[in-house]
């Protein structure tokens, strides 16, 4: 198939991108627009007490959040730089695959502008979470898979890129477990190639040897971690999948479905779910075809792409009709998900009779909407609008339980922090000033989490104080916590400030005179 012509100001125009996507994502992390997201505290709240893995995911987070907050200190920037500049790479990562790889520079720069302006992919530029280093090396072995199956009869295919595939199907293990998905569809991937004539020679045996390998390398942490710990995370993990019924056996969930889609539509971005679904239907007549036995860049491609976006967002999506999922399980797909976008946003780009001014709305409509991602937090939104309030006041939380452990208490030092969810316990453990150790106690029925595999306050702290964190302002009675002190106050109701405006609702109760009892309920629940 033609080739786009390699032209140096492609390149120019991608480092702009590049460079002024990190820019902006920096000064929004550097100018605490938001507080941590509980998970991002959590994950930080990991790194002082390093694991082989942990009970949740692997333990790539905790050791990119180590080495940041060895650079700027336990701070928010400390926290998401790692993100931030992973973002850069999965970027990059794109251009350099679709451009050098592909040999498509100038389709590159449309596919890099689509990555750029996703929402989804601006929010995990910001924000510490598994889904950006599962998607940098998701990205690294897609175009490593890619050079690995090509066989142009003028070029022989090298060793390299099956060690690039064996070290990202590791590091991405050790990132997310989802990454052992990118192994099944490279598998549907080259099966395809192969029933087609179109795998290079000893192809199979370098890419088992290479998966294989990788796998085991980043599965083996997490694996001796779990034999120490009755094998939790992938309890949990086989929970989530099987997903949170109703107890009434099998039923369709509508509502919950279209909740989902209407997600994934807005982390898309509805027009580069459009483009998605024109750049699909121009990929589906080439790769439904397809040649047999000769080399076709374009069909590889094409294939290659459909393959790692619609069977993971597909699947996961639909899946909402039956359990329960999580918007960011679709994550991985997003980078397919900018390439079909990308290729379709280029032959409307390039179409003979498009104007300049359709252009200049198309882009300028992406543009400004993934700045007002940034500047989202500064609307004057009321709380039940403002999707970013649940990040917002856990900062001014933080200084009102260590002012509360200094004014009501006779012994500050022999003061703990401590709440029924395990976000609550590390954003305390963060927020408040000398960032101490806390406690997430079983007062209510909940799943287990990596809280219940450290030490509690019965471990050294008998007759100690403490003040209880919950969600909102509740009345409820907190079950068991008279058990668990000889004195409680009534419940304190406190709403936080953020940069002068509405912050989060808490709960916080005083409680006096540990007694040593610390409920064991519901361990089982996963």
């Amino acid at each position: 198939m033609p080739r786009d012509t390699y032209s140096p100001r492609y390149d120019l125009v991608a480092l702009f991108i590049i460079l002024a996507s990190f820019g902006l994502r920096y000064w929004f992390v550097a100018s605490g627009q938001l507080n941590l997201v509980q998970d991002e505290a959590q994950y930080w709240d990991w790194i002082r007490r390093p694991q082989l893995s942990y009970y949740s995911k692997g333990p790539l987070i905790a050791w990119v959040i180590t080495l940041w907050t060895q650079v700027f200190g336990n701070t928010e920037l400390g926290v998401r730089f790692g993100s931030v500049l992973g973002m850069t790479g999965i970027l990059a990562a794109l251009y350099v695959g679709v451009s050098r790889v592909w040999r498509e520079y100038r389709m590159a720069v449309f596919v890099l502008f689509a990555a750029a302006t996703m929402p989804l992919l601006n929010g995990l530029g910001i924000l510490a979470t598994t889904d950006c280093p599962l998607i940098f090396f998701w990205t690294v072995a897609f175009f490593a898979l890619a050079a690995a199956t090509r066989n142009e009869p003028d070029r022989a295919v090298t060793k390299w890129p099956f060690v690039v595939l064996g070290a990202c199907m590791a590091f991405g293990i050790l990132a997310k477990y989802m990454m052992l998905a990118f192994f099944g569809l490279a598998l549907i991937h080259a099966i395809i190639l192969q029933c087609r004539g179109q795998l290079p020679e000893r192809f199979w045996s370098r890419f088992l040897l290479a998966s294989v390998v990788g796998s085991a390398l980043g599965l083996a942490p997490i694996v001796l971690w779990n034999m120490d710990n009755g094998w939790v995370a992938y309890k949990h993990v086989a929970k989530l999948s099987a997903g949170v019924g109703n107890g009434t056996g099998f039923a369709l969930r509508p509502g919950p479905f279209f909740e989902m889609l209407g997600a994934q539509i807005g982390l898309l971005a509805p027009w580069w779910l459009a483009f998605i679904l024109v750049g699909t239907g121009a990929a589906l007549r080439k790769a439904w075809i397809g040649p047999v036995g000769r080399f076709d860049a374009g069909y590889r491609r094409d294939l290659m792409t459909l393959l790692y976006f619609w069977p993971l967002w597909g699947l996961i999506t639909a899946k909402a009709l039956f359990s329960k999922v999580e918007a960011n399980w679709t994550a991985a797909a997003f980078m397919a998900g900018a390439i079909l976008a990308g290729m379709a946003l280029k032959n409307w780009w390039d179409a003979p009779k498009r104007r300049t001014r359709g252009r200049a709305i198309l882009a300028g409509t992406a543009l400004f909407l993934t700045l007002a991602i940034y500047v989202s937090p500064l609307l004057p939104l009321p709380g039940n609008l403002n999707p970013t309030m649940r990040l917002k006041g856990w900062a001014d939380l933080g200084v009102k339980v260590d002012e509360l452990m200094r004014s009501e208490f006779d012994d500050p030092s022999r003061v703990f922090a401590m709440s029924d969810n395990y976000g609550f316990t590390s954003e305390l453990a963060f927020y408040i000033p000398g960032q101490p150790i806390t406690f997430c106690t079983w007062t209510e029925d909940r799943r287990m989490n990596q809280y219940d595999l450290w030490p509690t306050p019965v471990d050294g702290k008998l007759g100690w104080d403490a003040i209880m964190v919950r969600k909102r302002f509740r009345n409820s009675p907190v079950p068991e916590l008279d058990k668990m002190f000889e004195s409680v106050s009534e419940p304190i109701f406190y709403e936080s400030s953020f940069h002068g405006g509405e912050g989060r609702r808490f709960t916080l109760i005083l409680c006096k005179g540990f007694t040593g009892y610390w409920p064991k309920r519901g361990l089982g629940e996963f």
